[in-house]
């Protein structure tokens, strides 16, 4: 019976150690399952910060490309304020230009026609040329009587 109690005890004792192994690896299987639900929990929080910054910069980006689309439409804009700007400006300086050759060519107008006139006047009109033309247009006129 000793044998048997022995053996028994013996069992019993090796089924405690091994008992109190597994127990210990539980504790740490436990802790292990802890910490990795810690972990996993950080994780979330990480991945939800992460998710929050995406739809941030998608929000940023919207933005900016709404920007750009303003400032295109501003620069449209202005751009065809300055071409208008400009076409009026040209329309302007072709009326100045026409005026400058009309008056050029008022000038050089005047300055033949004075010229001609001087040189007319000056071959006819003296006054003593004058005064023979006067004659001879009376003496026509004594010669020949009116009908």
């Amino acid at each position: 019976m000793f044998n048997q109690n022995t053996t028994a005890d013996t069992k019993i004792a090796v089924l405690e150690e091994r008992l109190s192994s597994y127990e210990a690896m539980m504790k740490k299987i436990d802790e292990a399952i802890q910490i990795m639900g810690k972990t996993s929990q950080n994780i979330s929080k990480m991945l939800a910060v992460h998710n929050e910054k995406i739809e941030q910069c998608g929000k940023t980006d919207d933005l900016i490309v709404n920007m750009i689309e303003d400032m295109k439409e501003e620069n449209k804009e202005q751009h065809s304020q300055v071409n208008d700007r400009i076409e009026k400006m040209e329309e302007k300086l072709l009326d100045v230009s026409k005026i400058k050759w009309m008056t050029i060519g008022c000038g050089v107008i005047l300055a033949v026609l004075t010229t001609a006139f001087s040189t007319l006047a000056s071959g006819w009109w003296k006054p003593s040329d004058m005064q023979v033309h006067k004659e001879g247009y009376m003496h026509q006129q004594i010669v020949t009587p009116n009908k």
